[in-house]
Formats: C-alpha cells, sequence, structure tokens
C-alpha cells in the first residue's frame, strides 16, 4: 500500500522542529480523511461479496468507521501534544501520555472485537479474516509513516 501524498503532508509536519501542536493536529486529521477513503475503496476491491454480503455488511462497515473515528482522533491528539512537548516533558506528563496511548491501544482491541463479533453474522470466515487482514495492514502503513518521525524524549 503506497501512501505518498499523504505521508509526505505527515512527515513534512512532524519533522518541523516549530510545527505547533495544532499544524501537527491538523495534518494528522486531513491523513485520517484520506484514509478513510482509501481504505472504503480498498475493502470494496478486495472483499468480494455477493450482494446479500455486501447490503448487510457495508451499514456495519459504516458504524465500524464511525466509532472508530474518535479513536483515531484520540491518537492523532496525542501524538501533536507529543511534537509539541517532547523536548521539555515532565515525568508526569510521559507518564499521563504512556498510559493514554495504552489506552488508545485498547480502545482499538475492543472495537475490533465487537465488530468482529458482528460483521462475522453476515461474512463468512475467510472474508471477515480478510477484512481485518486489510485493516491491520493499513493501520500498520499509517502508524510506520507516524512513528518513523516522532522524536525520541531526551
Amino acid at each position: 500500500m503506497h501512501m505518498s501524498g499523504k505521508a509526505v503532508a505527515i512527515l513534512a509536519a512532524l519533522a518541523a522542529s516549530s510545527a505547533s501542536a495544532q499544524t501537527v493536529k491538523e495534518t494528522l486529521e486531513v491523513t485520517r480523511q484520506a484514509a478513510e477513503t482509501q481504505r472504503r475503496v480498498l475493502v470494496s476491491g478486495v472483499l468480494l461479496m455477493t450482494d446479500e454480503e455486501s447490503k448487510s455488511f457495508w451499514p456495519l462497515y459504516d458504524s465500524y468507521e464511525k466509532e472508530r473515528r474518535p479513536i483515531d482522533e484520540r491518537a492523532n491528539h496525542l501524538v501533536a501534544d507529543f511534537v509539541a512537548a517532547y523536548q521539555t516533558m515532565a515525568d508526569t506528563q510521559a507518564k499521563a501520555m504512556l498510559q493514554e496511548e495504552l489506552n488508545i491501544d485498547v480502545a482499538r482491541l475492543k472495537l475490533r472485537r465487537d465488530f468482529m463479533d458482528r460483521m462475522g453474522r453476515v461474512l463468512p470466515a475467510r472474508k471477515l479474516v480478510r477484512f481485518f487482514q486489510i485493516q491491520s495492514k493499513l493501520d500498520a502503513v499509517i502508524r510506520a509513516d507516524i512513528s518513523r518521525q516522532i522524536p525520541l524524549v531526551p
């Protein structure tokens, strides 16, 4: 999966040492919106469904994305706050950010488990696995692009 345009925007925002938290948040939000659109196109292209499966799946997919959005927004907020504060971060702030990262991971896992059950009622197991593979791969690409540019705490 190649995300050159969006990745460049993220990298530019996160690499700029003087980038404000607001600028980083805005860049990440634009990237999130573009990734959402790309996900839908990719899922529809590789998850070959019958008409019946499709009729039941897409409303669930829309619900999944709707519930996923605030989790992604929390993650974007955390990245922006980290980039803004990493050089002068107090131990208490660092600990709070680490806890928030873990909370976001838990929220993502809970969402996946919930929708695995719900989507499993309308898709055969192999298609369900394929759907979550696509999601995992896209998440990994996005996280890798962001992660490469997050500086280590001094």
